[in-house]
């Protein structure tokens, strides 16, 4: 606000003391001019707006720390538990594989030895032949189901598709077997095919190793001895040229019969009958 002069105010009160007939005091001037340089009133302070209430959200309340380790911890992924189911199923199916029988054997029946575990035969029958996925052949078993070398050699050159599920793959007189799973063959077009002179020599050791009774594997060991004799001196390989075989054919699990199988095993047979006579 503009501050008035002093002999403005002055010159106002003395021009008021003259119309009205009094000389003017002194006091009043400088009271004048104290009011005029009053400052004006204040305007009265403006009565408060309301505050709006602000919602200010509770604090959460701490975790225990047990709970905070379960949360953080990793989950477990959804496909464990059904592989955690079949685990047995799949340890049993494997043990035979991981297991192999005691070393020592030569001729066919070491090659028979490496070929059953190589081939995947322990792994449905046990490394010691007591079964697990597939029969057992311990205890004479092998030798109630295949009466002769020849029938077992057929069943393992064709498996069990050629035979048929449901079918009876046993020997004629032998105790009944039937097709109730998935024998793989090792004929021709087999994913593991092997020779003739292969399954003979996993079946040789199968027949002759894995049976306590020595009677009943006798006739196949003295049969072994004899086509381990004729490989190693050369001499089975011309008799087998002269019929049109060969040690190392792939049989064609096709119309494969008993009598097939029997004519590899002549030469040897005839040997072992002239020896004895």
């Amino acid at each position: 606000m503009t501050e008035i002069p002093e002999h403005l105010l002055k010159r106002s009160a003395a021009r008021k003391a003259a119309l009205s007939g009094e000389a003017p005091s002194e006091e009043s001037s400088e009271s004048t001019a104290v009011e005029a340089a009053a400052p004006a009133a204040a305007p009265a302070v403006a009565a408060s707006a309301p505050v709006p209430e602000v919602y200010v959200e509770p604090a959460p309340e701490p975790v225990a720390p047990y709970v905070e380790a379960y949360e953080g911890r990793k989950k477990m992924p959804f496909w464990i538990l059904p592989v955690l189911l079949f685990l047995p199923v799949w340890g049993s199916f494997y043990y035979g594989t991981l297991e192999r029988v005691p070393q020592g054997l030569t001729g066919l029946l070491g090659e028979g030895e490496e070929l059953y575990v190589e081939s995947g035969c322990s792994g449905c029958h046990g490394a010691e032949g007591r079964g697990g996925i597939g029969p057992a052949f311990y205890g004479g078993e092998l030798h109630q189901t295949f009466t002769t070398l020849e029938d077992q050699l057929v069943w393992i050159a064709q498996g069990s598709a050629v035979v048929g599920q449901g079918q009876n793959y046993a020997s004629p007189d032998g105790r009944e077997r039937l097709v109730g799973g998935g024998m793989p063959g090792f004929g021709l077009g087999a994913a593991n095919e092997l020779d003739f002179e292969q399954i003979l020599a996993v079946t040789l050791f199968e027949r002759t190793q894995f049976d306590p009774d020595e009677d009943l594997a006798i006739r196949d060991l003295e049969l072994t001895e004899q086509m381990n004799l004729m490989i190693e001196t050369g001499e089975l390989e011309p008799l087998l040229a002269a019929e049109g075989l060969n040690i190392h054919d792939i049989l064609d699990p096709e119309g494969l019969t008993p009598e097939i199988v029997n004519a590899y095993l002549q030469p040897a047979r005839d040997a072992l009958a002239a020896q004895e006579g």
